[in-house]
């Protein structure tokens, strides 16, 4: 349900828990000085600093910084008032923001990874089922991955990314272990799939054995965040790149700097243009092809 928020209650969400909700945590704390590896490029050490008696944010590799809704808006290539609004509709990935700072004092309610196995919980593949990919697919990308928050224990379905790190999902969970990065499958081709999340990625897998549209086999760029998308113009320069973002604003904006730029994509929403994204055209379609066979099921 909605909330009034207004700017003002917006500034005051602690920046490093908003960071911590997307999959970012610190690389290092130094009072009240956070130091992240920024979101907006590739680099060996932190530049990102988030001060949080202040609460305000710094890229010292840009020179750029402010408040959350400045962040917001620049790691969601939206304007400040539609980043504003996303957060009085919780439409920010699911993601719960507190208006409490992070607790410094409790380093063990950090996600960490206990173990990384194939994929085997029948839960996990019952969920990825639900999501309308098969066990097939899933296998060959996903693992199945232990993890600890607050000396609690789960499992999620994992996908890696370049960096090591993990997108964890399971069927009331969404996050990821650190560091947070893109996902390149390279599959030796001059052309280049963007997709903004992994269960995308599965799902245009899925699809491409029933959809000869989809061609032959590309590489996939798999951003796990559309701020990603920023650091990764080089990729997209260097391939005959198709995007496959969401159907919403986010993802029109991110087209939009990409034709300012003047680098060249192929833009595929329109593929699955009456849903959000390409993985709810795939559920879509999966229940409208088992529809006649539970009816025919029902008259036996």
């Amino acid at each position: 349900m909605d909330m009034a928020l207004t700017f003002s209650d917006a500034k005051k969400i602690p920046i490093a828990g908003y960071l911590s909700s997307i999959g970012m945590e610190p690389a290092k704390i130094r009072g009240n000085n956070y130091w992240y590896y920024s979101p907006f490029r590739s680099e060996r050490d932190p530049s990102f600093k988030v001060n949080t008696k202040l609460n305000l944010w710094y890229d010292h590799g840009s020179g750029e910084g402010g408040t959350l809704i400045d962040l917001g808006a620049k790691l969601d290539s939206c304007a400040v008032s539609e980043f504003v609004q996303k957060l009085a509709s919780n439409d920010l990935s699911s993601h719960h923001f507190s208006f409490q700072q992070p607790e410094t004092k409790h380093p063990e309610h950090k996600l960490n990874i206990k173990s990384v196995d194939e994929l085997r919980s029948q839960e996990l593949i019952n969920y990825l089922r639900g999501r309308g990919i098969g066990e097939d697919v899933a296998s060959r990308y996903c693992k199945e991955v232990t993890f600890e928050i607050a000396d609690k224990t789960y499992k999620g379905v994992g996908f890696e990314n370049r960096s090591g790190g993990f997108e964890l999902r399971n069927n009331w969970f969404k996050g990821s272990s650190s560091p947070k990065d893109v996902s390149f499958i390279d599959n030796d081709s001059k052309k280049l799939y963007v997709v903004e999340g992994f269960i995308d990625f599965l799902s245009v897998e899925q699809l491409k054995s029933k959809t000869p549209a989809f061609g032959s086999d590309a590489n996939f760029l798999v951003l796990n965040s559309l701020s990603f998308l920023n650091r990764c113009h080089p990729m997209l320069k260097a391939h005959e790149s198709f995007l496959f973002l969401d159907n919403d604003q986010a993802g029109v904006n991110a087209k939009n700097n990409l034709h300012t730029l003047h680098i060249p994509f192929m833009d595929c929403s329109g593929f699955y243009a009456s849903f959000k994204d390409v993985n709810e055209y795939l559920v879509a379609n999966k229940q409208a092809e088992e529809t006649p066979a539970v009816k025919q099921s029902l008259k036996i």
